[in-house]
């Protein structure tokens, strides 16, 4: 038996055709019933395996090799849409409603970074200061920022300049820091902080307004700069009357 069929076949196919040959050429006696069927039930069930596997290369949707193939081709593709969907919302969001890129203005977003966090110390002054003076003052900036970061805002959105829609990190701290104190030891670190704030913001907002890129925020850093001036004489006058 085993010299008989040790031989190469270039499929399951071919070994099938060979079986069936052999079982029709050779003459079994009635001594060999048992080797008759082997055969048969053989050559049978190769011819079976040999249309299972023709069927299913032809099945677009088989889970064979080519399945497995088409399934990872299938999965690449659709991780590429992903990524290029995921680029895309990103860039959209750095972009106006028109499609073009936003610019970058660093005295924008200095600017309206330090804009939020005028108002909201604004707003902790009037609830952690001990002198009314200072509550006032509180008062007074949350007020006159409020306004100008509204203006520099619709600034920024008519000539399409990136600005950020919440506070910096940056100043997220300092807020954090005054928040932590109350009265007289507030009012002193409150007052310290608005009149070396205030002195960085006058400097910064002259030169935006002689040197900046865009004509409307160069109009609005003149404009604002008598307020923060003013901001800065009150700053002094009450820091010097504290005790």
């Amino acid at each position: 038996m085993n010299k008989k069929y040790n031989k190469s076949y270039a499929d399951i196919g071919t070994l099938a055709q060979h079986l069936v040959y052999q079982f029709g050429s050779q003459n079994y006696s009635d001594k060999q019933p048992i080797m008759k069927k082997f055969l048969l039930t053989l050559a049978i069930s190769l011819i079976s395996i040999t249309l299972m596997q023709s069927c299913n290369n032809n099945n677009p949707n088989s889970t064979g090799v080519n399945g497995s193939s088409d399934t990872t081709k299938d999965a690449a593709v659709s991780t590429d849409v992903k990524m290029t969907t995921d680029t895309a919302s990103m860039q959209s969001a750095n972009t106006n409603n028109g499609g073009v890129a936003k610019t970058e203005n660093e005295f924008v977003t200095k600017a309206a970074g330090g804009g939020m966090m005028e108002v909201e110390l604004g707003k902790i002054a009037q609830t952690n200061a001990a002198s009314q003076e200072v509550k006032d003052y509180g008062k007074m900036l949350e007020t006159d920022h409020s306004k100008a970061n509204a203006e520099l805002s619709s600034i920024a959105a008519a000539d399409n300049i990136n600005i950020p829609a919440t506070m910096p990190e940056e100043y997220v701290g300092h807020v954090n820091g005054l928040k932590a104190k109350t009265g007289n030891d507030f009012d002193k670190a409150y007052m310290a902080m608005m009149v070396d704030d205030h002195v960085k913001d006058i400097a910064a907002f002259k030169d935006a307004a002689k040197n900046n890129s865009d004509e409307k925020v160069k109009a609005f850093a003149a404009k604002t700069l008598p307020t923060l001036e003013s901001h800065l004489a009150k700053a002094k006058a009450i820091k010097s009357r504290l005790k």
